[in-house]
């Protein structure tokens, strides 16, 4: 079932609340000033009952001047708009500055209503149609369909009802599979139920349990309850005018302008990217650095104007430009906005949200404005880019990419691989998740990995490799744990590094054997064959002029090498002597079951410490294991 959200629009006193009370039976007028004094302060709701079943929402705005700032805070979800018109009165100003308003925020279907027709005789009524489609021509309503009616008297309510309905079968359905987004409109307490909030969700669902964040601060809240225009419900979609109960947040935490969306939904900042256009019919231009109301979802927020890529924007004009607000902001790409002049308050444009929760850019950067130019005119594919490169060296998932963009996971499925084939994203999979990187901050952390590893190989050019843990932590700070190990298997299976057991080179390196290693190893092997099976010491190899230290780095490369063998710590001799004496003692092993420090002694005509030291490496090696009496070793099994 389509859901659909109509909202009013109109200069005050041309009887938008009376029309709606005609359609629905219902006063939407509920605060005691309001029925007082008669007019339209805040906003207000009900629903309409739809020929299929359904249930359209209904938004009544304010039409005063004094409260446009609520007037357009209504105006998220709306599908279509009923734009009234007082039939005795005709066009007034603040019907045109609702019609720049709407036209700002993407509205794009109007039924005009011509009311109070029973006050104006048919002639005038004419006149005043005329007068209203000269106004329209041009504009997003010049097709508008017209519908005279007279709201205190009912004529015409039922032609409208099925000019309503006939406009509600061919709009656009909503983006059901999205991010969940519903901006705050209403909060109020309801004793012992708690925090309710209202608003029309823009995209997703909602479910009765759902965890979610309240932005711009980001707090954590649970839905405990749904009610759907009047009706408790365990669900609500995209286009439905909601109220949540929601637990974990109090009522004074949240006000409208808030958005109720998962985690990372919208991006809280205070600096927007946007394109910016002036009305043509306004009286004032933009410069740098001004002033300005910004009006956004339900939001309303003071900011300044950075112009990126011209001195000022005179009417008829746009470009791009850095909003800097006053404080934090919920917002998304792809959403519209308005700004009204600081003082006095007057409607002089609006445009399109580029990128949210940006850094502070200087003006007239080349750079900057082509960035921009491709997130405006790229479509989804540029989108979905832009957004992945917007991360840096972070990786992101498809789940929160989506978040992110607003896509749809089909759209979104699409844009990924046509990225990927075409070189420009790179995809990660672990046995979890599956990560996206952009491919120049893929060359970059590769860049950073091999210069890592290079420095560290220039200091220590004795060494195979640097140890995992040396570069890891470059890696982390791109993705999970399961991420990083993945992308330096990509790395190894790509040809980009070597592995040698818990080291990695960059593929094809080999460790230094220049004049000291030669010398080094000479000693080693003329030591090692004096000493037999006393062995000899690390001091003992040092080629004299040599450094201690580089020398114990060489003896290091020629164990890895298995041209030396460590007995243990800091004593050395060659394979051949150890292999020799693991054959021997497995002999013994194999025959008697176990042997003694006495007999390796005495077999190896060696010291009781040398014969302690040889078996100390068959344990280690796992030939023997002790067992009993300290001097005594079994076959390890």
């Amino acid at each position: 079932m389509r859901h659909v959200t109509i909202g009013t629009a109109g200069h005050i006193d041309h009887g938008k609340t009376a029309l709606i009370k005609a359609l629905t039976g219902r006063d939407t007028d509920r605060l005691e000033e309001e029925k007082r004094r008669g007019i339209t302060i805040d906003l207000g709701f009900t629903w309409f009952e739809l020929p299929d079943g359904g249930r359209a929402g209904i938004v009544d705005v304010p039409g005063h001047e004094r409260f446009i700032h609520n007037m357009a805070a209504g105006v998220p979800g709306m599908d279509m708009v009923l734009l009234v018109i007082a039939a005795d009165e005709g066009i007034m100003p603040q019907t045109r500055e609702h019609i720049d308003i709407l036209t700002l925020l993407g509205v794009e279907h109007f039924i005009i209503v011509l009311n109070k027709c029973d006050i104006a005789d048919p002639e005038w009524q004419d006149m005043v149609e005329q007068e209203i489609r000269e106004e329209m021509k041009g504009s997003v309503l010049q097709d508008a369909p017209l519908v005279r009616v007279s709201a205190a008297g009912g004529q015409g309510i039922g032609a409208l009802k099925q000019e309503i309905a006939k406009m509600a079968e061919k709009l656009p359905g909503r983006n059901q599979g999205g991010a969940a987004r519903l901006p705050v409109d209403r909060v109020f307490s309801v004793p012992g139920f708690g925090t309710v909030v209202t608003g029309t969700l823009l995209g997703g669902r909602i479910r009765k349990g759902d965890g979610l964040y309240l932005y711009p601060e980001g707090r954590a809240c649970r839905v405990r309850g749904i009610q759907v225009y009047n009706r408790q419900t365990d669900v609500c979609e995209a286009g439905q005018r909601a109220a949540l109960n929601l637990s974990g947040v109090e009522r004074e935490e949240v006000r409208r302008g808030c958005v109720l969306a998962p985690a990372g939904v919208p991006r809280s900042g205070r600096n927007i990217d946007v394109r910016l256009s002036v009305l043509p019919h306004s009286g004032r231009e933009i410069k740098n650095q001004m002033r300005l109301h910004f009006y956004s979802g339900t939001s309303e927020l003071l900011c300044r104007a950075v112009l990126l890529d011209r001195e000022s924007l005179a009417p008829g004009e746009s470009g791009y430009v850095q909003l800097r607000m006053e404080s934090d902001t919920a917002l998304c790409p792809g959403d519209r906005f308005v700004v009204r002049f600081y003082s006095p308050l007057e409607t002089i444009g609006g445009g399109i949200i580029l990128e949210t929760d940006v850094r502070r850019e200087r003006r007239f950067r080349p750079e900057v404005i082509e960035r921009l130019r491709q997130r405006e005119e790229g479509g989804s594919g540029s989108l979905v880019e832009l957004q992945i490169r917007k991360h840096g060296k972070a990786m992101v998932t498809p789940g929160e990419l989506g978040a992110e963009t607003g896509l749809e996971a089909e759209e979104l499925e699409k844009c990924l691989c046509e990225l990927e084939e075409d070189g420009r994203i790179m995809e990660i999979k672990t046995k979890g998740d599956v990560f996206l990187w952009h491919a120049e901050a893929e060359a970059e952390v590769r860049k950073e990995v091999l210069d890592v590893i290079t420095d560290y190989l220039t200091k220590h050019p004795y060494r195979r490799g640097i140890p995992a843990a040396g570069f890891q932590s470059i890696l982390l700070k791109c993705g999970k744990k399961s991420a990083a190990e993945e992308y330096a298997a990509w790395l190894i299976r790509e040809g980009v590094l070597d592995k040698r057991g818990g080291f990695f080179s960059p593929a094809g390196y080999r460790p230094a054997e220049d004049r000291d290693y030669l010398a080094v190893k000479e000693k080693l092997q003329y030591a090692a064959e004096e000493a037999g099976y006393s062995f000899v010491s690390g001091e003992e190899i040092v080629p004299e002029g040599m450094a201690a230290e580089k020398a114990a780095e060489i003896l290091r490369l020629l164990s890895e090498q298995e041209i030396a063998r460590e007995v243990s710590p800091g004593v050395y001799t060659l394979p051949v002597y150890m292999e020799r004496a693991e054959q021997e003692i497995r002999k013994i092993l194999d025959s008697e079951g176990k042997i003694t420090i006495a007999r390796v002694r005495d077999m190896f005509g060696t010291s009781r410490k040398c014969a302690r030291q040889i078996l100390e490496y068959t344990d280690r090696t796992g030939l023997t294991r002790k067992e009993g009496a300290e001097t005594e070793r079994v076959k390890n099994r």
